[in-house]
């Protein structure tokens, strides 16, 4: 099981340099080939990005309604123990909240990995990082 981190959908709905790759491996998330993660805070931050970004309130809505749609997709909703393990990971690692609580539920679900771009959960004991590249299949 994989935990994704909101910059894999945020590069794809932004349109951003690795759009593409995202798009491939969150087809087979979609498609239900891929079984993966994402916390309710992730889900929320994606939300939150994309407001800010100016997009509308429609494009939100079409958004979530295609959450609902992944077949390999499941929601994790972070309990209250969850958030207050993520504010000692805080302390430990030097790392935000959102990724703090990304750790928490990797943890606390033993994921396979966590699909990020942050390298700097690279340096975390028990979580493995892999990029989209590294989990759609490659054309001979």
């Amino acid at each position: 099981m994989l935990l994704l981190d909101a910059n894999i959908f945020l590069e794809l709905l932004l349109d951003q340099t690795r759009s593409l790759e995202c798009e491939h491996f969150l087809k087979t998330v979609e498609v239900g080939t891929q079984q993966a993660i994402l916390t309710d805070l992730t889900l929320d931050s994606i939300i939150i990005v994309m407001e800010s970004r100016g997009k509308t309130p429609s494009e939100l809505a079409t958004f979530l309604s295609s959450i609902a749609a992944y077949r390999g997709l499941r929601l994790h909703w972070l309990s209250l123990s969850d958030r207050l393990h993520a504010t000692e990971h805080m302390r430990r690692t030097h790392l935000d909240f959102e990724d703090s609580a990304i750790y928490e539920a990797g943890r606390r679900l033993h994921v396979d990995a966590v699909v990020s771009f942050d390298k700097h959960f690279d340096k975390l004991p028990g979580l493995k990082r892999l990029e989209p590249k590294d989990l759609i299949p490659q054309k001979p």
